[in-house]
């Protein structure tokens, strides 16, 4: 069987995700890299197959799918040897979902404290406001538990974890153990949870370290 094609980057959060999920499952990849993320997917035969001009975009066997969740979700129910990572049973699945739907909303408010910062702007206190609510929102659907969505790690936690390393894109508002136990205690079991969880969150680091780096030499040369 051909290798899954992700059209990818490495600093992107989303792109991170899949690959995550795709290393946990053991699946190879073929990666096409995407190094103009706003306009590399935008030529005719791209926006054919995507036409919301998104990464990760990933191919398989012909099928074309895009959205991070939607990808992590199908690699699971396609290639999972079970289904602990995205339950089949309806009760625990809609738990599962209702977290990456929250997920998508930590996301966004994590990005716009994330953004601004990329056209030297300064973070709109409402903003910054929102991003610690929706920090406080995790860390109390974590007390007393080990994980987010039941009694073992799904994709729920994957979802979530990358959202939060999107944080290094703006270090002031990293997660302070001290007011959330909860969440850093769960990142370390995460940590634990896959031979290739940190390989995969090193990767996007080391991504968003080279870039900030570039950006201040650009910076400085202005």
């Amino acid at each position: 069987m051909s290798p899954i094609i992700l059209y990818n980057h490495d600093g992107s959060p989303p792109c991170c995700l899949v690959r995550l999920v795709a290393g946990v499952l053991g699946l190879e990849l073929k990666k096409v890299d995407i190094s103009d993320i706003e306009n590399g997917m935008r030529n005719p035969e791209m926006l054919k197959k995507n036409p919301q001009h998104t990464i990760p975009t990933i191919e398989d066997d012909g099928l074309v799918i895009t959205e991070s969740r939607a990808i992590a979700m199908y690699l699971v129910s396609r290639y999972a040897k079970d289904d602990s990572l995205y339950p089949k049973e309806l009760q625990r699945r809609v738990l599962v979902d209702q977290r990456l739907f929250f997920d998508q909303d930590l996301y966004n408010r994590i990005m716009a404290v994330c953004n601004p910062l990329f056209y030297g702007k300064t973070v709109a206190e409402s903003d910054a406001d929102r991003m610690k609510d929706g920090l406080d929102t995790l860390s109390r659907m974590l007390d007393g538990k080990q994980w987010l969505a039941g009694d073992h790690v799904t994709l729920a936690d994957y979802a979530v974890a990358v959202s939060l390393a999107t944080l290094e894109y703006n270090p002031e508002f990293a997660i302070d153990a001290a007011k959330h136990p909860n969440i850093t205690q769960w990142i370390s079991r995460l940590e634990e949870s896959s031979n290739t969880y940190r390989e995969h969150i090193e990767l996007f680091f080391e991504t968003v370290r080279k870039a900030t780096e570039e950006e201040k030499k650009n910076a400085q040369q202005k």
